[in-house]
């Protein structure tokens, strides 16, 4: 029976929509009717109050069978729901009231003006219902953030964590966790939602966990949910954040990880954290990471529909780099097999393309040489690939790189003078490379305004392309 009722239950979303529509439409029709030549359509009042009432009915109870489920702020969640019970009974109420009225009000002018105005407690039950459920899926100011005509800046928590003036009396959960999980996690575990019961806005409801237990736990980070789901696969149904969703960057996960292997205290600063050294150098570089300079300010044509297709056909999907602009980014990351047809057919979007993620592909040192001929590149991802330094040598002719990330390579001293001809080169990222400190030494005189980052972890790969941090065994 539980399956049974939790099945109906999902149709909510479906059946929610069809009493809305039908009842609107009865009370237009009653409108319309009022006026002579609109006349005829009060025929189809009746009909419509019938199934828009039952669609309401079915509607309500499905709604009260997902309720159980759980997840959704009680009290928005009482609201909605009696409001819909409320919209189901009075519909029907008007369904019977309407057809006796008749033989109540002789006069048919006067009868017309009634109909009309019993619809209104309906149309009121039915706006508040929707409204409710809105706030319920999309948050409480889900019609007053439209009123107000206030523009919403996405949350950024680089931006709370660039303020960070002094990183040591900082207080980890506050200043730097806090921000983490408001831009990543409050669309689901707030106080306007709740998925699986859960709550991620107070210290004391990610304590108490959600209707699984615990999200924290003492020991290994991994033993905690908060961490472990954000770990899984992409595709994996218990990912977290969902895949549609902005995905934690691996600083970010990094930071969750010390924090919660150090029993996730709420009130600690990093000077107290036994790996504030490595928590500091995670701040620092979200605090240093660039922003948008790298993205060109040049306005360019858009791509052409046709090249897009002829894109899609060989399974390369470019997407917009950015709103207000025509540039995209292209990502192959976790492909096992890169073909040299689908190398070539970059060059199609070549004036366009500025950012491209090869990362965890088998590209080859060959296939590299189509990829130098990218001229517009900005960033470049080769991470855990089999590239070597000769074939890392063709990539001299992009003279607009910005940033070149190859972690987890082969990567040696031997690609010096390669990283020295990339002038325009500021972020250089070379964990778990072969490249010497000396030869970074080399790299940062000859380069003045680079940044090389080394790392100090040991880095796992992920479906995602998120470089994790994990703790080394001891």
């Amino acid at each position: 029976m539980d399956f049974i009722t939790a099945f109906f239950g999902r149709f909510h979303p479906l059946l929610v929509h069809l009493p809305i529509g039908i009842l609107f439409l009865a009370f237009l029709f009653e409108c319309l009717s009022l006026k002579r030549n609109h006349s005829g359509l009060k025929k189809a009042v009746q009909p419509a109050l019938f199934w828009g009432s039952l669609f309401a009915i079915a509607a309500a109870t499905s709604g009260y069978f997902l309720r159980q489920e759980g997840g959704y702020e009680e009290d928005l969640a009482n609201l909605h729901q009696n409001f819909g019970i409320a919209t189901a009974f009075f519909s029907l109420v008007l369904y019977v009231l309407r057809r006796k009225l008749k033989f109540w009000i002789i006069d048919p002018v006067k009868r017309k003006q009634v109909r009309v105005l019993i619809f209104i407690p309906v149309i009121l039950l039915l706006s508040l219902t929707g409204h409710f459920g809105g706030s319920l899926t999309h948050g409480e100011d889900y019609l007053s953030a439209v009123i107000s005509f206030e523009v919403r800046e996405p949350i950024d928590p680089a931006v709370r964590i660039q303020a960070i003036a002094n990183i040591q009396e900082a207080v980890l959960y506050d200043d730097v966790i806090q921000p983490i999980l408001e831009a990543r996690c409050y669309d689901c575990h707030s106080s306007t939602k709740q998925k699986g019961e859960l709550r991620l806005d107070k210290e004391e409801f990610i304590i108490k966990g959600g209707k699984n237990g615990d999200v924290i736990r003492d020991g290994p980070a991994d033993s905690s949910a908060l961490y472990s789901r954000l770990l899984l696969p992409l595709e994996d149904e218990h990912h977290m954040p969902p895949n549609e969703k902005p995905q934690l960057s691996s600083s970010e996960i990094a930071l969750i990880q010390y924090w919660i292997e150090e029993k996730a205290h709420f009130d600690k600063p990093v000077s107290q954290f036994r790996s504030d050294e490595k928590i500091t150098a995670i701040i620092q570089s979200l605090q240093e990471a660039p922003r948008q300079s790298w993205v060109p300010k040049e306005d360019v044509s858009e791509a052409k529909e046709k090249t897009l297709r002829n894109l899609n056909d060989l399974k390369i999907t470019p997407m917009p780099l950015a709103a207000g602009n025509n540039y995209l980014m292209v990502t192959f990351s976790g492909l096992p097999e890169i073909t040299d047809e689908q190398t070539k057919s970059l060059q199609e979007i070549n004036q366009q393309l500025v950012w491209l993620n090869l990362s965890q592909t088998r590209i080859s040192d060959q296939q590299l040489a189509e990829i130098s001929k990218l001229t517009n590149l900005r960033v470049l991802y080769l991470n855990n690939t089999g590239i070597t330094d000769s074939g890392l040598s063709q990539l001299e002719q992009l003279s607009n790189l910005r940033l070149l990330s190859l972690v987890g390579t082969g990567i040696t001293d031997e690609s010096i003078p390669t990283f020295l001809k990339l002038k325009t080169l500021t972020n250089l990222f070379l964990y778990q490379s072969s490249v010497t400190d000396s030869g970074i030494k080399r790299i940062m005189e000859g380069l003045e305004e680079i940044k090389v980052d080394t790392g100090n972890y040991v880095l796992k790969p992920l479906a995602t392309d998120t470089i994790v941090y994990k703790k080394i065994s001891q």
